[in-house]
């Protein structure tokens, strides 16, 4: 067995790994053990928060870093990187490397989005627990987890313009974008930021390393023009997120889950773990 990686792999969650209807990898448990076994890094890269990432890490054996909340931090299990050269704080069993913009900034910043362009939105941080459940069909001890924001506000459009919202956020430096279920705004951070930070700390170690993306949607888009290999998984239904061509872009046949078994099973032959 290969004690050093030749490559990363940095994978959307909610549709991609997980089933986007039960939130399950289904399929892809042995094919994670497998690249556990080989000592793949597996980096979940999602706009879940921190929480709800380390919950599932702890389910499905998962040790290696991890990007929450569509870029907004970086989340390195203690004494993983000797030496980040990057300011970082300390929380449990973690050392943070922060990108984002703070919640409370967000969500000021939505409000007067919205005032401005007349649009009718309701935020996260507006929903009671029942309310999110509903939207998202987690159970009421995940949907909790889901409910600490840090960096991102997910939010509904319930009436107006989506085109316009998003220039107004844009003018005010900000970035929205849109996921499975909902429409974020994010400040200064987005999923390849995260990735390039990240992919230079592994290759300070190790030189060259091959880096994999896999996602389903067009909050996936920056991770996958930060990476050397870009998998874009199917959604419910057979069809694609409407994302534009990328040389490094490949479509893959499979919804959710078997479709990531199909790219990662494809890469583990080409680099020589088959």
């Amino acid at each position: 067995m290969k004690t050093r990686p030749n490559f990363l792999i940095f994978t959307d969650l909610d549709g991609t790994l997980l089933s986007e209807t039960d939130y399950d990898p289904g399929p892809a448990r042995p094919v994670l053990e497998r690249c556990r076994q080989n000592s793949i890094p597996v980096i979940f890269c999602s706009s879940k928060t921190a929480a709800e990432i380390i919950a599932l890490r702890e389910t499905l054996g998962n040790a290696d870093p991890f990007i929450c909340e569509n870029g907004g931090a970086i989340y390195l299990p203690l004494g993983a990187f000797p030496e980040t050269g990057i300011t970082t704080r300390r929380e449990g069993d973690y050392e943070i490397i922060e990108i984002g913009t703070p919640i409370s900034r967000l969500r000021e910043v939505l409000r007067r989005a919205t005032a401005k362009t007349g649009a009718d939105v309701k935020g996260m941080g507006e929903m009671s627990l029942e309310e999110v459940c509903d939207l998202t069909g987690l159970k009421e001890k995940e949907a909790i987890l889901a409910m600490k924001r840090q960096y991102d506000e997910p939010f509904i459009l319930i009436s107006g313009n989506s085109e316009a919202l998003e220039r107004e956020i844009k003018s005010q430096g900000f970035t929205m974008t849109r996921g499975g279920r909902f429409f974020h705004i994010l400040g200064g951070s987005d999923k390849g930021k995260a990735v390039r930070i990240l992919s230079e700390l592994y290759r300070k170690g190790a030189g060259h390393l091959l880096a994999a993306g896999l996602g389903d949607a067009e909050n996936d888009l920056p991770m996958f023009r930060a990476v050397d290999r870009a998998f874009l998984v199917q959604k419910p239904g057979g069809q694609w997120g409407s994302l534009p061509h990328l040389p490094n872009l490949t479509r893959i046949e499979g919804v959710g889950p078997e479709g990531w078994v199909k790219a990662i099973d494809s890469l583990l032959n080409e680099t020589g773990y088959g």
